[in-house]
């Protein structure tokens, strides 16, 4: 009976152990498999993920490069960042991702033109690229505290950042938090914040957001100076930002400074930093509230300006925006001037337009456009 009961023991313990065990896996498993289907992550030559492996520096920049480059620019121009690859160390099959990451700012080497391209990725670095990528403000953590700052967000575990290494497994957690909002905060769980969700932790509607939007412009009232990289000292984006700033990456615009980063900053204080990620408007009649819109320049494909919308455009296709770096000063509309702030539709369609507009929402899928919003910034807005 003893030894029934011994071994009984010992499976409970061997049980009780092997769960938690089994759940950190299946985490890397379903992030391993989503960054697989999204092309970020591949296998060897058998197509084995390899997840209890370490990986190279090297390996690192080719994640890091399919991460980023959401244009297809490294493909096109492969060549040029081989050429611009500032370190010798690196093989040549190498080149253009270090060179790519070295010039996105993704990367750093270790010096003397030295990149380390075969050493093992440590849990610093993993994080600290990570914190870059996202565009976390650099006064918010240093290379030393990057590891603490990644679990304060919720993109990685605190078991997952101790060890000499990080394997490719709790890589892919990594990525797969940062971008798929799963940071595992339970104190912001507890609030209502997440998907579907505020900040103030009211449900997503248009209504509750013009709330939200009409708060914030008493925050941040017209006049602020908010400022640009070349103007120091001014106000900038220290809002962590994840969820909009990926939508300034889709352009490679900054969302620290200037228009981007008032979009961006605005978009977190509604939405929050990492729940409701942004897609596309496919439809740019159903601006909501809230949503982000981007002007491209026809002939160049760069970016003029980025705005938020504060209503949905009326019969006539005009609607009401906020602006943040309106030489250097956020603006708001003015009931006094009626055409301050607005905008129109018309003005970005037909072939012959300098820009286009791009828009893009943070509204769930779920959450129906309603119309509600037409002409509803200064409806009940004293």
């Amino acid at each position: 009976m003893k030894r029934i009961l011994t071994l009984l023991l010992c499976a409970a313990l061997t049980l009780s152990l092997a769960v938690p065990a089994l759940a950190v896996q299946s985490e890397q498993e379903t992030a391993a498999a989503w960054l697989k289907e999204n092309g970020i992550l591949t296998g060897d030559q058998n197509g084995n993920l390899n997840l209890g492996s370490g990986l190279t520096r090297a390996e690192l920049a080719v994640i890091l490069t399919r991460l980023s480059d959401d244009t297809g620019d490294m493909g096109r121009n492969a060549a040029y960042y081989r050429t611009i690859c500032p370190f010798t160390d690196v093989p040549e099959w190498a080149m253009p991702y270090a060179g790519y990451c070295a010039e996105k700012k993704l990367m750093a080497g270790y010096g003397n033109k030295q990149f380390g391209p075969s050493d093992p990725v440590t849990p610093a670095a993993a994080c600290t690229v990570m914190l870059r990528y996202l565009d976390c403000p650099a006064s918010q953590w240093s290379y030393a505290t990057a590891c603490d700052k990644a679990v304060e967000l919720g993109l990685l575990p605190v078991e997952a950042t101790t060890g000499p290494t990080i394997t490719r497994g709790n890589i892919a957690v990594l990525i797969y938090r940062a971008l798929n909002g799963m940071a595992g905060n339970s104190h912001t769980a507890s609030q209502g914040i997440g998907d579907g969700y505020l900040t103030n932790g009211k449900p997503i509607t248009e209504e509750n957001v013009l709330e939200l939007l009409r708060q914030i412009e008493k925050d941040w009232p017209t006049g602020t100076v908010w400022g640009t990289n070349k103007t120091p000292g001014t106000h900038k984006n220290e809002i962590p930002s994840t969820a909009s700033g990926q939508i300034m990456r889709n352009y490679h615009v900054s969302n620290t400074y200037a228009c981007g980063a008032y979009a961006s900053m605005v978009s977190s204080l509604i939405f929050g930093d990492t729940a409701n990620l942004g897609r596309r408007l496919d439809d740019l009649s159903q601006i909501r509230p809230g949503d982000i819109l981007v002007y491209v320049r026809n002939s160049s494909g760069k970016v003029w300006h980025i705005v938020v919308a504060l209503e949905s455009p009326s019969d006539t296709n005009s609607f009401y925006i906020t602006d943040g770096n309106a030489g250097e000063t956020i603006q708001w509309p003015d009931r006094q001037s009626t055409y301050s702030n607005m905008d129109n539709l018309d003005s970005y369609r037909g072939e012959n337009q300098i820009y286009r507009l791009e828009g893009w929402t943070r509204y769930p899928e779920s959450v129906s456009y309603t119309g509600n919003s037409v002409e509803a910034w200064f409806a009940n807005n004293s």
